[in-house]
């Protein structure tokens, strides 16, 4: 499942932002309470001078309700809060890494790259690279789903949405639509695939991959590094230049550029 927005003003950033946390609310209760928000919002209507009840105006006014229950800010209130979580996102500290940790050096955001981020730290390095300038696909298996959504919701609310996509098939099932500069993952994530998936799904990323471009790969420690599984991951990057240590645990893969 492909989720995405394009890019917008802050006032569509905003509404976007507002449709998603509505959405996530609806899709987090039962139908029952659902039925009874609707039933609340007829009888505030009734209450009120409408006079005629459409689907429309009973839809907008149910997520009136949501609006005031979730404490949604109104735009302009939303507008100071975005430039205050810019600040914090874009923070490395802020999402736990290191000074060591050269992602930004690696993928170079600010020249406004496509990156697609994998891995247990999906959310904390797609805001944090988007925060940056990099336009960025965040992807999880299909279970992730709701990891997924929580990350384009931190995204609207930084009025990032334009900048974000969110694909909850797996790695495997992720059709690049531009070409990739870096991809940022965690050794990890090859774990609980098959060989035949493993194969599959590393030779999708590469060819995804623009020459001169880099795969930054989390969760390597320099004892990993010379074990037989970290040696044939390495091995399966064939012609790619060999990985210098990032430190705190990180290898960068370089694909050579054309000559």
């Amino acid at each position: 499942m492909l989720l995405s927005t394009p890019t917008r003003s802050l006032k569509h950033e905003y509404a976007t932002y507002v449709d998603l946390e509505i959405e996530r609310y609806k899709d987090s209760i039962s139908r029952s309470s659902l039925l009874k928000l609707a039933d609340d919002a007829v009888e505030s209507l009734r209450a009120g001078t409408q006079l005629e009840l459409s689907e429309l105006v009973l839809c907008d006014a149910v997520n009136e309700l949501i609006m005031r229950r979730l404490k949604i800010p109104v735009y302009d209130k939303w507008r100071r809060n975005r430039l205050k979580m810019l600040e914090q996102f874009r923070r490395a500290d802020h999402w736990g890494l290191s000074a060591t940790q050269h992602l930004t050096d690696a993928v170079r955001p600010q020249e406004h790259p496509h990156v697609v981020v994998t891995g247990p730290h999906v959310e904390e390095r797609t805001l944090y690279l988007a925060a940056h300038g990099a336009h960025v696909t965040a992807i999880g298996e299909l279970h992730e789903e709701e990891l997924v959504t929580k990350v384009l919701v931190a995204a609207a609310q930084a009025g990032l949405s334009g900048q974000v996509i969110g694909c909850a098939d797996g790695l495997d099932e992720w059709a690049p639509s531009v070409p990739v500069r870096a991809v940022v993952w965690h050794a990890q994530v090859l774990d609980h695939l098959s060989p035949e998936r493993r194969a599959r799904v590393l030779a999708h990323l590469q060819d995804a991959t623009v020459a001169g471009g880099v795969h930054y790969i989390e969760g390597v420690t320099p004892e990993a590094r010379r074990t037989p599984s970290i040696r044939a991951l390495i091995a399966d990057y064939p012609g790619w230049q060999t990985p210098a240590d990032a430190g705190d645990g990180v290898i960068v893969l370089h694909k050579p550029r054309v000559a």
